[in-house]
């Protein structure tokens, strides 16, 4: 019986603690980004640079003095002659916001998440595809201009190894993103 008293104490003294860090608000939202690859990805013997376009969907959830989690999933494509690179990566963002209220004002922020790419090289003569997947980290700095309007500057970093042409090239993709955000 003591034992029992003593366990349930401490569970409703943690719940009572964790009330300050429960979500106050989830928001849904999706995001529209150009893209900008940079070194090995940008390559002019891969997309010299191309731009490329991308669609998201995230889910923000937001606790008091402007911390939010924001789990997403971001599609990014492009493409140059022959060659194209699709990515689609899993992960979740810590932001923070300077106003100290979620979706308000500037913010900052850092992540990490799980990616799989499609390289496709379709030289005259050769054709290659592969499929490789690697872990991402991001950094972030955005500004909502509404509750539900905003923009972010997004970079992503990520080492692929794609099987083309009988060779396995670690290819370093980082991308500049910048995103146009609805969240509803």
């Amino acid at each position: 019986m003591k034992s029992s008293l003593s366990l349930a104490f401490c569970l409703t003294a943690a719940l009572l603690a964790s009330g300050p860090l429960s979500a106050q608000e989830i928001k849904f939202g999706l995001q529209g980004t150009l893209a900008y690859p940079t070194s090995d990805l940008g390559d002019r013997d891969l997309l010299d640079h191309s731009l490329g376009y991308g669609l998201g969907a995230h889910m923000v959830i937001g606790f008091p003095g402007g911390h939010a989690i924001v789990p997403r999933l971001d599609y990014t494509h492009f493409e140059k002659d022959n060659r194209k690179v699709q990515l689609l990566q899993l992960g979740a963002d810590y932001n923070y916001f300077f106003s100290q209220q979620v979706n308000r004002g500037a913010y900052l922020g850092a992540g990490l998440g799980f990616g799989l790419a499609k390289f496709e090289m379709d030289l005259p003569g050769r054709r290659a595809d592969d499929t490789p997947n690697a872990v991402h980290g991001s950094v972030s700095a955005g500004y909502m201009f509404t509750p539900n309007l905003g923009a972010e500057l997004r970079y992503v970093h990520t080492k692929y190894e794609p099987e083309l042409f009988g060779t396995k090239p670690e290819i370093t993709s980082p991308t500049l993103n910048a995103s146009f955000i609805y969240r509803f």
